[in-house]
């Protein structure tokens, strides 16, 4: 390693010496962008993948051990910061590949409301004229989510019993909603 970097590097990791760790990174800041910039062509990112590396130096300087040079080891360094940066750019572009998609969230107009309304207002009024059994079964179907084994043993009847009276509730919503196709 070369004396002079040694020797702040030394000064940087026993006296936490910030004078020490400022050379180091103006000595070492241009190639390192130079570097970082050619592999993403985009200057943001390769100034975050940079300044990761000197944070981190900086964080870590008590721990560190350097036997070689230190610009191969912040270069090294560099390398997998900018790998890390692509491989989770690349994920974070694939995710939004997918989302872009996905159709725009209905946003209901002031007719959708009072359609929708209407629609709720016929689903009332139909299952409050259905049989009480079938009513009973549907209720405790669709409004309360229970399968059709629960809606059974609740009720005492057989699961066959289930699935026909919600059949015949939905046959009987399906047709009063016929016109809000």
């Amino acid at each position: 390693m070369d004396l002079q970097d040694t020797a702040l590097l030394e000064r940087m990791q026993l006296l936490d010496d910030k004078a020490a760790f400022d050379e180091l990174y103006h000595r070492y800041w241009e190639p390192l962008y130079m570097a970082a910039y050619a592999r993403l062509q985009n200057e943001a990112d390769a100034k975050d993948c940079l300044q990761e590396v000197f944070v981190a130096l900086w964080h870590k300087r008590k721990e560190i051990v350097i036997r070689q040079r230190l610009d191969a080891y912040l270069f090294i360094s560099l390398k997998y910061r900018v790998l890390n940066h692509l491989r989770n750019n690349n994920t974070y572009q694939k995710h939004l590949d997918i989302f872009a998609d996905f159709p725009l969230p209905f946003l209901p107009s002031a007719d959708d409301h009072l359609t929708l309304t209407e629609i709720q207002q016929i689903i009332a009024d139909t299952v409050a004229g259905m049989p009480e059994k079938m009513k009973a079964v549907y209720l405790l179907s669709r409004r309360d989510g229970l399968s059709v084994q629960e809606t059974a043993t609740q009720l005492g009847i057989s699961p066959q019993t289930v699935k026909n009276q919600l059949t015949t509730a939905v046959k009987r919503l399906k047709d009063k909603l016929q016109s809000y196709k």
